[in-house]
Order: structure tokens, then C-alpha cells, then sequence
């Protein structure tokens, strides 16, 4: 049942936004520009972004083509997590349409808590970064109040998890599945991160098989 409702949000999320670029298995970094001559777009551009970076989000962004014109920074910080995504301090005061976010980006990990993206391989940046796009897409569906309610349950472990995975289905609904999947793949059974921090990835988000489900639910894959 549960597989059932989010396929049926997939279908009805693609119907309501622009054809969608194809979903692509693997993106290597020598190769990323062959079938995307819209990255050429200024608006693709992210200026506060590390060059090592640059392809990637470009990559994430051309998914996602109603942030297009959303004022979106990347920001390099120490954060207890790979990255994440949140609206600038000053939405409660700002209308819907001015929105300013901000995704972080980890810099700092000690005793093999987290993963750093300059860590992951180059398809699953692109993953994670579409995932953070997602949460970005989450927000906008959402008003002031709903978004402080947002990082109020976020504290709690059922909401996240919850949370988490609906963002998890955006991205896949979106047509970067594989990336996310490998993101998450990577995590488990390649990385060296602590056991404990691989337990909580496996309680609050989706694993590889549960994202290979759900990708198997959409024509797109």
C-alpha cells in the first residue's frame, strides 16, 4: 500500500511540472555535458560553489527545473552531515516567491561519523546534491509556519524518517534514482564510516533495494 501511494505521487508529480531530462545510470565526470546543452545556462551556474563541485550540482539542478531561478547557495561548513539543505534565516519575514537557501556542504569529519563528499564517488555527488534539491522543492510546497513545523519535528526520529524518505521519492520521481541509489549504496557497503552511523542511515532513510523498488514503479527507469 505504501509503494502504491508513492508511485501514484510520482505519476501526478511529473505530470505537473516540464518534461523531465532522462534518467541516466551513471554520470562520469569527462562526460557530463554530452546530452545537457541547457548547463550552458547561466542559471545553472552556482558562483559560491567549489569548482570540484560545479558539475555535478549542474548536473542535480537540470532535474529539477522548477528551481530554476531560485536563489540557492552552497556553503562549505562544518555540520554533522554530508550536507544539507535549509532556508535562509530570514524566510519567516520573506514572501514565498523570495525565498533564499542555503546547502551546506560538511567539511570536517572526525572518528568515522559522517562521509564528506569530496569522498564519494562522482555519480553519487550527484545523487546527494539532487537529494538536497529535493528537500529544496519540499520547502517550497510549504508556508513559514509549515516550515518551522518542519524543523521542529526534524528533531524527532519518526518525522525525519518520514521526511527523509518522501525527499528520497522526489528525487527518484525527478529521474535521478540511480545516483541517489548509489549514494545510499556506497554509504552501507563501501564507505568508512562507523557502524553506528551506517545504523542510523539504515533506520532513516531508504536503502538500496527499498530505492530499487520504488524506481521499478516508474516508466521513466
Amino acid at each position: 500500500m505504501k509503494y502504491l501511494l508513492t508511485l501514484l505521487f510520482g505519476f501526478f508529480f511529473i505530470q505537473s511540472w516540464a518534461i523531465l531530462p532522462d534518467p541516466i545510470q551513471i554520470f562520469y565526470s569527462d562526460s557530463f555535458n554530452i546530452h545537457r546543452a541547457q548547463l550552458h545556462d547561466n542559471d545553472y551556474e552556482h558562483r559560491a560553489l567549489a569548482e570540484s563541485y560545479q558539475e555535478q550540482a549542474q548536473i542535480a539542478m537540470s532535474y529539477y527545473p522548477e528551481l530554476k531561478g531560485i536563489d540557492i547557495e552552497f556553503v562549505r561548513k562544518d555540520i554533522k552531515t554530508t550536507m544539507a539543505a535549509r532556508p535562509a534565516m530570514d524566510f519567516i519575514f520573506r514572501k514565498k516567491e523570495n525565498r533564499k537557501y542555503k546547502i551546506f556542504i560538511d567539511t570536517s569529519v572526525k572518528n568515522e561519523k559522517g562521509l564528506l563528499l569530496s569522498d564519494v564517488p562522482f555519480n553519487a555527488q550527484v545523487g546527494i546534491i539532487g537529494h538536497e534539491l529535493a528537500h529544496v522543492v519540499d520547502y517550497e510546497e510549504k508556508s513559514a509556519v509549515g516550515v518551522v513545523f518542519t524543523g521542529i519535528g526534524y528533531l524527532f526520529h519518526p518525522y525525519r524518517k518520514k521526511l527523509e524518505r518522501k525527499v528520497d521519492e522526489i528525487t527518484i520521481a525527478h529521474g535521478l534514482g540511480h545516483q541517489v541509489m548509489e549514494f545510499s549504496s556506497y554509504v552501507l557497503n563501501e564507505s568508512n564510516v562507523s557502524e553506528k552511523y551506517k545504523k542510523y542511515k539504515r533506520k532513516i532513510y531508504y536503502k538500496p533495494k527499498q530505492l530499487n523498488t520504488l524506481m521499478s514503479g516508474y516508466s521513466i527507469y
